[in-house]
């Protein structure tokens, strides 16, 4: 398991409860797989958790000694996993937990980009392009209501074709053929990489914000 030293330091802090959020994250995941009540091998566990296969057997052996399951041995010389009432329990408030945390996450997300939108519309600058179609770009979306801002197009090379809103996403060789005043970038990735792309079409660097 994941070793926590004690830090008093504000970055420390951070880092710890960010562990802390990923190993409940991946506790909640492993509780929602033995509660399909299927055979499910540890390497079968470890793919679907994106996680070491020792780490697998840490977190099994942690659940089996607070009593949140059961291993039992099926014919073939197979091991099934079974979710206690317990165990149930600890799903319960685990999800609940996530959910008020993703909520936490979103609405923070949500006054950053309209306080960036705040400041955009103060500059004269009301017509954005997305770059990047994912999650980021959705939050952008929803801050985007009461404001002055209009989505004049969505740029993601990796999801052309795609549908997001009303827009279809297209490739970065469209924003010489649309008119805008800010892109906005939402990837959550490729930030250089994407940096070097817009650059190379000619775009000013003025002319980008982050998330």
């Amino acid at each position: 398991m994941w070793r926590i030293e004690r830090c008093t330091s504000p970055g420390g802090a951070i880092f710890i409860r960010r562990i802390m959020e990923l190993r409940n994250l991946k506790t909640l995941q492993l509780l929602e797989e033995i509660a399909k009540d299927k055979p499910i091998s540890q390497r079968e566990l470890s793919h679907s958790l994106q996680i070491s296969l020792g780490l697998v057997n840490s977190f099994i052996k942690r659940l089996v000694k607070k009593g949140y399951c059961k291993v039992t041995t099926i014919p073939k010389r197979r091991v099934k996993y079974l979710l206690t009432a317990s165990g149930a329990m600890e799903k319960t408030r685990l999800t609940y937990e996530y959910i008020s945390m993703s909520y936490q996450h979103f609405k923070s997300a949500t006054q950053k980009v309209q306080r960036l939108y705040l400041r955009l519309q103060n500059e004269g600058h009301t017509r954005v392009v997305f770059y990047g179609a994912g999650e980021l770009a959705e939050i952008a979306l929803h801050a985007k209501s009461g404001t002055k801002i209009q989505l004049v197009d969505v740029i993601d090379p990796e999801r052309k074709g795609e549908k997001f809103s009303h827009f279809t996403v297209k490739e970065n060789s469209y924003l010489n053929k649309t008119e805008f005043d800010i892109i906005l970038i939402t990837a959550a990735h490729r930030h250089d990489a994407i940096m070097n792309e817009i650059s190379s079409i000619g775009v000013p660097l003025e002319k980008i914000r982050f998330f």
